[in-house]
């Protein structure tokens, strides 16, 4: 055990400043200065000084507060242990507190113990991980190693005891299973460019480093790779590398060439949003030309903008600059030139497609042509489930409508939960399912 603490309880990549402060994001009506403090979290670096809600926020150390945004980019840059005053205004009086930043906490899973780590990335840059090993059983521990889907945020969990990835990895850790997940560059304690600017290799050689990791742990058995949307066109190429991974699932993502793909996202959430006819067929006849320019032509969004200003309306957060939805153009670019059915098909271990029925981002039949590709090349080493009522977010919705413009109003389901124990006994990859 000694060596498998070593190995990822270190202290090699310092843990982020955690303040624990949720402000007000627009400065309240004749308020002259500061932002209004919502919430306080218990442990934070604000809680420890002394902050309390309704004050509000004027400056952080030596640094003005003026929005909400800012703030992030300046705890970033603290450091953990050092000295840290708040200036608040409270009651009319303007007070400071003195403080210093704090680390955050690692976070708790139930049945769980979380230990932090990293792997280094092409020998240049570290991104931290986190293994979380099961409280009961002996190892070796079957492991699930999480492949993320396209969003920019931490994999780290919110607080939120219904958040479906917590409610996820506490069934595993309650069946004996292991999890890993690995934080993208630049992304929460990780080191690296912002991951705004990566490409889709930059994101493979991540997963990859952790796979080679845990190949190598003594407390870990089988390695099973469990992608959610992005993730899953990540899957096969992992799976297609050697025999660290002994099975594959993947969860609410597309074989499809990628800008088939969000043409086909982009006509059925239009619908969802009540839009038809002719406006409908405007719309997604100006992001297809868009995703076309971008992702088959090479452009950046910047330069379709100025080479065809008839697209000049589709400019906002999600298209600008080189950049879409977030991530670099060079990322999509390079998911569309993967040929996704031959990958599938070249893969020789066994394959869980779950797909959901209520999901808005890609349609059911597209996670049934992945099962459908690994058939037509091997027989019986693929199974899909479709898992009715449940949405991209992994929650159960009322309607396809509401997965779409009210997820929030979803709950957790046990049916993904459930499909994936099956198949892990099914194939050998766990000894038993402990919920059957």
């Amino acid at each position: 055990m000694a060596s498998f603490l070593g190995m990822y309880q270190d202290e090699a990549l310092p843990r982020r400043p955690f303040l624990g402060l949720e402000l007000r994001a627009r400065p309240v009506e004749g308020a002259s200065e500061g932002l209004e403090v919502v919430r306080v979290a218990e442990g934070g670096a604000a809680a420890l000084a002394g902050v309390r809600p309704g004050d509000r926020l004027v400056s952080l150390g030596d640094a003005t507060v003026s929005e909400p945004r800012a703030l992030v980019a300046l705890v970033r840059g603290l450091v953990p242990g050092a000295p840290l005053h708040f200036e608040v205004l409270r009651g009319g009086a303007r007070v400071t507190l003195p403080g210093k930043a704090t680390p955050l906490p690692v976070e708790r899973i139930a049945g769980a113990e979380v230990r932090l780590g990293h792997v280094t990335v092409d020998e240049s840059w570290r991104q931290r991980t986190l293994l979380a090993i099961p409280t009961s059983g002996e190892p070796p521990f079957p492991v699930l190693l999480f492949l993320s889907g396209l969003g920019t945020g931490s994999c780290e969990l919110s607080r939120d005891p219904e958040d479906p990835m917590r409610r996820l990895l506490e069934g595993l850790a309650a069946a004996g299973i292991a999890t890993m997940r690995v934080e993208r560059s630049g992304v929460g304690d990780s080191e690296g460019p912002p991951c705004q600017t990566t490409s889709f290799f930059d994101e493979v050689a991540g997963y990859r480093a952790a796979l080679l990791a845990l190949s190598s742990d003594p407390l870990v058995g089988r390695i099973v790779l469990f992608g959610h949307s992005l993730g899953g066109m990540i899957a096969p190429l992992l799976a297609g590398e050697g025999t660290q991974a002994r099975g594959v699932a993947v969860f609410g993502t597309s074989s499809l060439k990628w800008v088939d793909c969000l043409v086909r996202a982009t006509r059925r959430q239009r619908i969802l949003a009540g839009m038809e006819g002719e406006a409908l067929e405007e719309y997604v006849a100006a992001w297809s030309e868009m995703h076309t320019s971008v992702c088959r032509e090479g452009m950046f969004p910047r330069d379709v903008f100025a080479a065809r200003p008839h697209l000049a309306w589709l400019e906002g957060t999600s298209c600008h600059g080189e950049t879409m939805f977030g991530r670099h153009a060079s990322l999509f670019q390079e998911i569309e030139r993967l040929d996704l059915p031959a990958l599938w098909r070249t893969t020789t271990v066994p394959v869980l497609v779950l797909h959901g029925g209520y999901d808005h981002a890609a349609a059911p039949e597209e996670g049934r042509m992945i099962a459908d590709e690994i058939a037509a090349a091997s027989p019986g080493r693929a199974r899909f489930v479709l898992l009715e009522g449940i949405g991209h977010d992994m929650r159960r919705h009322e309607s396809l409508a509401q997965s779409y413009e009210n997820p929030r109003a979803g709950a957790w389901d046990e049916g993904l939960l459930r499909a994936t124990l099956e198949w892990l006994a099914h194939e050998g990859l766990i000894s038993e399912d402990p919920r059957r």
